[in-house]
């Protein structure tokens, strides 16, 4: 039996998930230029970060008014982190040496500690990597740019955007002091894998099945790494669901698990042969 506290904690949750959702309906400006969205996204991200029990977090996303604007809210909050990452890049781009000169952004240390975290699970699967891609690297690529740190590998980041590219292959042309990284302008699901170990899948990018199906077809003995969301931070991202790539057969060789400090879980896939 559900308890009132436990009660009253997933109406808060839904009620400033639908107020929210109004909010970003209503804004024109989902950047962070605008104060209202600020202080409502950061609520949100808040209270969703806070532990919860999976029961509740089951009702939650299965609320019948939670179901109804799910959809329609996380392409609200695609636009909103995108437009986050311009805005950030925007202020770096220029200004920046080392990767030390981001800690000022306000999730540094919770992309330090992704990473980490990643790191710890994908060793236990294969310790020595020469060259990996990164899939959706945006306008502010951090993510590729704490992985090659932690690697010690050639680094390829891609992105369709073309305002990401250039902020991206900016921070990448300042930052890469052994001049063996590249951005490039393209969609992962054409591009030619053969020369990588690794190939890491943001959780923004919208065609995983068929990048998914491009990476094992030019290249079956890498490793490809998905990032995905699990409970209630379903709210936030769509989560990857193999069920669902129909288009290739791969077969899961780890994961890691989020906490209220990493929203992002992340799953690793190998060709099955």
């Amino acid at each position: 039996m559900k308890t009132i506290e436990l009660a009253r904690k997933q109406e808060k949750i839904i009620n400033t998930y639908t107020e929210t959702y109004k909010i970003l309906l209503a804004e024109q400006d989902l950047s962070p230029n605008n104060e209202i969205i600020n202080h409502v996204l950061s609520e949100l991200v808040s209270i969703l970060s806070k532990p919860i029990d999976q029961s509740i977090a089951e009702d939650i996303l299965n609320d019948k008014e939670i179901k109804s604007i799910r959809g329609t809210m996380l392409e609200k909050l695609t636009i909103a982190e995108t437009l986050m990452e311009d805005y950030y890049a925007k202020l770096f781009i220029g200004k920046v040496n080392s990767l030390d000169d981001f800690r000022s952004f306000i999730y540094w240390e919770n992309y330090k500690e992704l990473i980490k975290t990643e790191i710890h699970e994908l060793k236990k699967v294969k310790n020595d990597f020469h060259s990996f891609a990164f899939i959706g690297a945006g306008s502010l690529p951090l993510s590729p740019l704490l992985l090659k740190q932690e690697l010690g590998s050639k680094m390829t980041c891609l992105d369709i955007d073309k305002q990401a590219y250039t902020y991206g292959q900016g921070f990448i042309q300042d930052l890469d002091i052994d001049r063996n990284s590249s951005y490039i302008l393209k969609d992962g699901a054409l591009h030619d894998y053969s020369g990588y170990d690794l190939i890491w899948i943001a959780s923004l990018v919208p065609n995983k099945e068929d990048i998914l199906k491009q990476i094992f077809e030019t290249n079956p003995k890498a490793i490809v790494a998905i990032r995905s969301v699990d409970g209630i931070h379903q709210l936030l991202y769509e989560p990857v669901d193999a069920t669902k790539f129909h288009k290739v057969a791969c077969e899961e060789v780890g994961r890691t698990i989020a906490d209220s400090f990493i929203i992002n879980s992340t799953i690793f896939y190998t060709y099955k042969q």
